[in-house]
């Protein structure tokens, strides 16, 4: 069995990389009503959660799932939005000691397909925490190597070509 000595310092680089990632990348790249919709549930929810009511939180993102997107929506778009939708959920999941919940709900924003991206690479880390939880530390470990191969991947794209940047360890020289 894996050690929390090992999974939590791995957790903690792997956030600190999504963090710095996602300060710099918009969260939803389309336009319309659709978008905006998503957009200010994500909003009331985080009005929601300020004020300590989870529940209602929890149902407006259900809100999101439960809806379905235009016909002309991209496959690619609806997955973005339903992806942070997800990670959104297993989140509050895991935060409410539910990590079974949580783990059904990054299953089924990783079911929308799995490109490296930030959104996959958020519900890996969260999915990671909630295997941890379980103690299941070996599937834990490998949430977070996964999502640290996405960082990684991501980190490099970023600084590509950047005056002074320094190659990250993935990346080729």
């Amino acid at each position: 069995m894996i050690s929390h000595r090992l999974t939590r310092p791995l957790a903690g680089l792997v956030l600190a990389g999504l963090l710095a990632l996602g300060c710099s990348q918009r969260p939803f790249h389309g336009d319309g009503p659709w978008f905006e919709d998503a957009a200010s549930r994500h909003a009331l929810a985080d009005q929601q959660l300020a004020r300590g009511d989870v529940p209602a939180a929890r149902d407006t993102l259900l809100s999101i799932v439960s809806a379905h997107a235009p016909a002309h929506i991209s496959d690619d778009d609806r997955r973005v939005v339903l992806q942070d939708t997800y990670f959104r959920l297993a989140k509050l999941d895991l935060d409410g000691g539910d990590p079974r919940g949580a783990l059904a709900n990054t299953d089924h924003g990783l079911g929308l397909g799995r490109p490296d991206d930030l959104f996959v690479a958020n519900l890996l880390v969260v999915r990671g925490a909630a295997h941890e939880a379980l103690g299941e530390g070996p599937a834990a470990v490998e949430d977070y190597h996964q999502a640290l191969v996405i960082n990684d991947r991501l980190l490099a794209q970023t600084l590509a070509g950047k005056p002074g940047a320094t190659p990250t360890p993935g990346a080729t020289p």
